[in-house]
């Protein structure tokens, strides 16, 4: 009622922010009614808060739609007559663990957008299967959903203004073949500069698209079961970032296929790593090395391979034990 009183006699809102309301359950429809020109609606923290009202379609100026840390909030308006969010350009839905799926037309208008982001929401199971095909977008992310498997089996193709895709994991009975099957395509889209995925332990390799990314300037490779870096790395010959993060079962880094201008590798908890080949000093445009929570790593790569390192700015080392007591080891003055 406060909201009401506060909101519904006015008609030239333009934002609308509300955090951590804890009684708030909905919006009095009249509240979105009445103010045609909102271009910004924010709700986040409110953990009582459950749905959003037919009005929401009325909000044709709606641009940002962001609902975030509201655990119980389960549904949107189905959309009716006329009605639907043209303007939409950002939507963002974070820990939103009553939501288990959108209305199957809610974005099907949605021309211009461009950031949609669905991160820990933990009962989600699909999504509208259009989203796969809207042309506007340029930033995709689905991480964190554990039930999410309405997994596109036609691929990404049609995303052609794809900048940064994160997805992943997929729950458990997603096997390799159908997740392998989102990126079919994938090399067509020129336009894709970064790729965030984490898999699942149990997948020994990665999808053998990801090597056809030649335009492709930062990967992220989180949780895969693989035990070396992919055959024909190589070919991401735009390559400036690489991050392979709990990768459990990574034993062994050979860079022996350059890539010219990658210029950070961050490698962390990976327990079984053991050593860095001498292939690294094959990365000229190296500036900087992280390498976090590798237990076993025990060795460098060669001096006369680091020494081929000329641009490396930065070597940071954190939990690494054995290394640690490796360099003890050799620090010597004949060493």
């Amino acid at each position: 009622m406060p909201l009401l009183n506060l909101c519904s006699n006015l008609t030239s809102l333009v934002k609308l922010s509300i955090y951590a309301v804890k009684e708030l359950t909905c919006f009095p429809d009249e509240m979105l009614r009445n103010n045609v020109s909102l271009q910004n609606l924010t709700v986040s923290g409110c953990r009582e808060f459950r749905n959003l009202p037919q009005s929401l379609y009325n909000l044709h100026s709606l641009k940002s739609l962001q609902i975030h840390f509201c655990p119980n909030f389960s549904s949107f308006p189905v959309p009716s007559g006329e009605n639907y969010l043209t303007s939409l350009q950002t939507l963002e839905l974070w820990d939103c663990d009553g939501l288990a799926s959108l209305p199957s037309g809610m974005l099907e208008h949605c021309r211009s957008l461009g950031f949609f982001m669905v991160s820990c929401c933990n009962n989600l199971i699909s999504l509208p299967l259009h989203v796969w095909e809207m042309p506007s977008l340029f930033y995709l992310g689905l991480s964190d959903c554990p039930k999410f498997i309405s997994i596109p089996a036609g691929g990404l193709h049609r995303l052609t203004r794809l900048r940064v895709l994160e997805i992943g994991p997929f729950p458990e009975m997603v096997d390799f073949e159908a997740f392998q099957l989102i990126f079919n395509g994938i090399q067509q889209l020129l336009s894709l500069r970064n790729l965030a995925v984490t898999g699942l332990g149990h997948w020994n390799s990665v999808p053998y698209q990801f090597m056809q990314l030649s335009s492709l300037i930062h990967i992220h490779i989180c949780d895969f079961g693989i035990e070396a870096l992919p055959h024909r790395l190589d070919n991401l010959i735009s390559l400036e970032t690489l991050h392979l993060v709990r990768c459990k079962r990574l034993q062994h880094l050979d860079f022996s296929d350059a890539m010219p201008k990658l210029r950070f590798v961050d490698i962390r908890d990976c327990p079984l790593l053991e050593s860095l080949s001498d292939g690294l000093g094959n990365l000229v445009s190296l500036e900087e090395l992280d390498l976090f929570n590798c237990e076993k790593l025990e060795h460098l790569p060669s001096r006369n391979a680091m020494r081929h390192l000329t641009k490396l700015q930065s070597l940071k080392i954190k939990g690494c034990p054995k290394l640690e007591e490796s360099c003890n080891n050799r620090s010597g003055p004949n060493s």
